[in-house]
């Protein structure tokens, strides 16, 4: 557990070791405060617990001392803290406004009544300070919100929004610069702090008094740490540089502001070719479609040769026959003719069966091997010629070509 007093310490950091200790976040700081004296199990444990459940503690007694209603706002839940006062969410009329009041402790000192009044004697970068009401005795400020705040806004897609990140990333930056020019960190930046607007993203910055003294290096780091839950795969461009400057924070804004554009320039060239690469794709798709569409046109373009041959007259008496009648091809080993079945190779509506084709194909290759005499005989009584059959085999050979065509076409679309 840190040394620094936790009551000082952002509200998401504290969050966060909540989550350490007890595992996940119980709704609302009573349930957060008994499950911590729940988890103090032992007289060591509960000394080294003691820190956190003070911080805790002073949230819970700040959040029942408010009442529900103040002067025409309905106060929500705690949205920040710091060494002197607690920041809540809350509205008017639909209008979000933050409702920062000084702790129960401090409400009548008049010291840290200054302090909290010196923060609308400058503005913010965004957004300006309302002015001070008192609450009875209980001073508070109101700042106008104008959108919900980055840590609500979570990745609707697998893929980041590159414009989104980028956006965020330029808001937070525009208000640091504003904060740095005049010589103040922000402090306590958090995914929080970032709101979204109709025009990009605003840094909130409540003008918090801060414990331990911060710098214009860990606004930065904590900028890319904010930034970054819009990229939680760590695949977007943007996104990996607000992760590097989380780690390793470059020393100023406009260095930021630099690797922001160079980083912005590169993720649009590569996404320039990206997209040239798709509609190449897309072209050569197309025309692919095009030439399937050809090839399954031209398959039935022209009509097989009609009639009956005899391919090959094997030693063991066995014939090879095909029969074509211009609409459908039959064919294959027969032991005499007439023959009563043939298998189908090819028709219309079903294609070329390739097997029973190839089977043909290589009788007639092989034709001479065979018993020639008898093959030509079974042709002159079947009333043809050789010329006829190779104009089939020629026709059959086509029709395997556009087919493996096809195949490879279907593949690459």
């Amino acid at each position: 557990m840190s040394s620094a007093d936790l009551r000082s310490l952002p509200l998401a950091d504290l969050e966060h070791l909540l989550v350490d200790v007890l595992g996940d976040l119980p709704p609302g700081w009573t349930a957060r405060r008994q499950a911590l004296e729940r988890a103090a199990d032992s007289p060591a444990q509960l000394q080294a617990l003691d820190p956190l459940l003070l911080a805790v503690r002073a949230l819970e007694t700040i959040e029942s001392g408010l009442p529900i209603q103040i002067g025409g706002l309905r106060r929500g839940e705690i949205w920040e803290q710091d060494a002197i006062s607690v920041s809540f969410d809350a509205w008017r009329r639909g209008q979000r406004v933050l409702l920062r009041a000084l702790r129960p402790e401090l409400r009548g000192d008049p010291v840290w009544q200054r302090r909290l009044h010196a923060s609308t004697r400058w503005p913010a970068p965004h957004p300006l300070p309302g002015a001070l009401r008192m609450q009875g005795e209980w001073p508070m400020l109101e700042y106008p919100l104008h959108g919900p705040s980055l840590s609500q806004l979570l990745p609707a897609d697998e893929r980041p929004d590159t414009q989104l990140i980028a956006l965020a990333l330029e808001g937070g930056l525009a208000g640091l610069e504003a904060l740095h020019a005049r010589g103040q960190v922000h402090g306590h930046l958090s995914a929080r702090h970032l709101v979204r607007t109709e025009t990009g993203f605003e840094l909130i910055w409540l003008d918090p008094v801060l414990a331990i003294a911060s710098s214009p290096e860990q606004d930065l780091r904590d900028l890319g740490k904010a930034v970054a839950t819009l990229d939680p795969s760590g695949s977007d461009p943007v996104g990996e540089l607000a992760r590097s400057m989380a780690h390793e924070p470059p020393p100023s804004v406009d260095m930021a502001r630099a690797l922001l554009s160079r980083t912005l320039a590169e993720a649009l060239a590569e996404r320039r070719h990206e997209l040239a690469m798709r509609a190449r794709d897309q072209a050569k798709r197309a025309r692919e479609e095009r030439l399937l569409s050809a090839t399954k046109r031209l398959g039935i373009a022209i009509s097989p040769p009609v009639g009956q041959f005899c391919l090959r007259a094997g030693q063991d008496s066995v014939l090879v026959v095909v029969d074509s009648d211009g609409t459908k091809i039959k064919g294959g080993p027969v032991a005499g003719m007439p023959a009563r079945f043939m298998p189908r190779v090819w028709d219309a509506e079903q294609g070329l069966d390739p097997v029973a084709s190839r089977a043909l194909l290589r009788a007639w290759a092989s034709r001479k091997t065979g018993d020639e005499t008898r093959r030509a005989k079974m042709q002159a009584e079947l009333g043809v010629d050789d010329a006829g059959a190779m104009n089939l085999c020629r026709w059959l050979s086509c029709q395997a070509r556009l087919r493996a065509v096809r195949m490879l076409l279907e593949l690459g679309s």
